[in-house]
This record gives structure tokens, sequence and C-alpha cells, in this order.
């Protein structure tokens, strides 16, 4: 069972940035089903939803710029495909919680759910992650276990698992880097935005039952990819960014 488990967690989390487009085809039929009328506008004005968007999606990527800014390199912090740690990260964001960017992913992607003004898809959408990441960190800790042995465990009894801990912060020795944040968070920041423009695309197009775009969401679009493909420029034709990390 733990080796299925294991397997499982070590194949979520080398996908785990391309399995959250399932949602994209379950959001196209909310979307043509009913794109005018959602399910928080019966509680919420629009400029509520708007506000309440924005601000769950800053939240969530705040927590992971401080996460990634404050980080040592070469950590359990910010991995791709594989599961790499020289060192435990035990201070700032890692202090209050152990799993901080999965925490932001959380409040991210909840944002872009309430976006989408689906009751249901809300629903699902957080049991889509609670499913997904569930093996992801069950593997992780596994592997810090066994990498850093009684330090991870000390660290682990008194660090909680998701739910973050305010008062147990302990500040960082490593000085913040905007730039380390924008280098390994500037995707993220784009899929976000992206996925609020497309929620928004599909709402006036099935709105409007023809393929239309405004001039807003033009030049939204715009900026989404001035952003995208200038700090990639940055990234893989400058010396910008640090090189390390």
């Amino acid at each position: 069972m733990f080796n299925l488990l294991k397997k499982s967690g070590n194949q979520l989390f080398r996908y785990r940035g391309q399995l959250p487009l399932i949602l994209v085809a379950l959001a196209i039929i909310v979307m043509y089903s009913n794109p005018s009328v959602t399910f928080f506008s019966a509680f919420f004005e629009k400029k509520t939803i708007y506000i309440l968007t924005i601000l769950l999606v800053l939240f969530g990527h705040t927590i992971r710029a401080f996460a990634v800014g404050y980080r040592n390199m070469h950590t359990s912090g910010k991995n791709r495909d594989q599961q790499v740690a020289h060192k435990l990260n035990t201070l700032g964001m890692y202090s209050i919680v152990r799993h901080p960017l999965y925490v932001g992913n959380f409040f991210i992607w909840v944002g872009v759910f309430v976006w989408l003004g689906s009751g249901w898809f809300l629903i699902v959408g957080i049991l889509f992650f609670t499913l997904l990441y569930f093996p992801i960190i069950q593997t992780e800790n596994a592997f810090l276990e066994s990498t850093f042995g009684q330090e991870y465990h000390i660290w682990a009894k008194k660090t909680p698992l998701i739910l973050p801990n305010p008062l147990q912060y302990k500040k960082t020795n490593q000085p913040f880097s905007f730039k380390m944040v924008w280098k390994n968070e500037y995707p993220g920041i784009v899929s976000t935005l992206a996925s609020i423009w497309f929620v928004s695309f599909l709402r006036l197009v099935f709105s409007e039952q023809k393929l239309t775009i405004s001039i807003p969401l033009l030049l939204f679009a715009l900026a989404i990819a001035l952003f995208g493909f200038g700090s990639r420029y940055l990234k893989h034709k400058t010396n910008f960014f640090p090189r390390m990390g």
C-alpha cells in the first residue's frame, strides 16, 4: 500500500502543474450551461466577487512569494520534476506550515473557482486538489524523513502540516530575493491570470452566443502575454535573474 502511494505521489508530483487542466474541460461545460447567472451572484454584488477573487489570488501568491523568496538553494521548497533537498527548510514560511507552496496554491485556485461562480464547481475543485495533494504531501514527507531523519522529526512535530500557525514564525537568515520570486513564480502568475481571462472570455462568448472579445479582455490578454514572454526572455536570454535557484 505504501509503495503504491509513493509511486502515485511521485507521478502526481511530476505532473502537478498539468493535472489541473482537467478542470478546464469542466469549466467549459459549466460556463456553457450557465454563462450569466452564477452561484455567488445570488449572495454578493459583482464588485464584491471581483474583490474576493483578487484577495484570494493575491493572498495565495503572497504565501508562495515569501516561501520562495526566503528559501535556501537546493532545498525542498521549489522542485519541478523530482524530490530534491540538500537542506531542510525550517524557517520563514516553513516555520509556520510544512507545505506553504501548496497552501498558497489552494487559495489561488479557490479564488479562480469563485470567479467561475459555480457553487458545485467550487466543491469539486476543492475535492480535486485535496485528492491531488494528499499523496504528494505524503510522498514528500516520507522523502524528507528518510533524508533528514531526526531533524525532520523535530521540525514536523512542532510545525503544522497544512494549517499555518503564524505564532510560530521564525525569521530566516536568508535575505528576501524579489528576482528569485519573479524567476520562479512568473509561470504560475501567468497561469492564474490566464485562467481568470479564460473564464471571463467563455462567459462573454457563451452569453453573446458568438465568438467575440471585448477591448478590456483584449488588453488583459496582451498584458499577460507581455509579462509572460518578457519574463521568459529575461530568464533565458539575459543575466537579470540569479543563475542558481
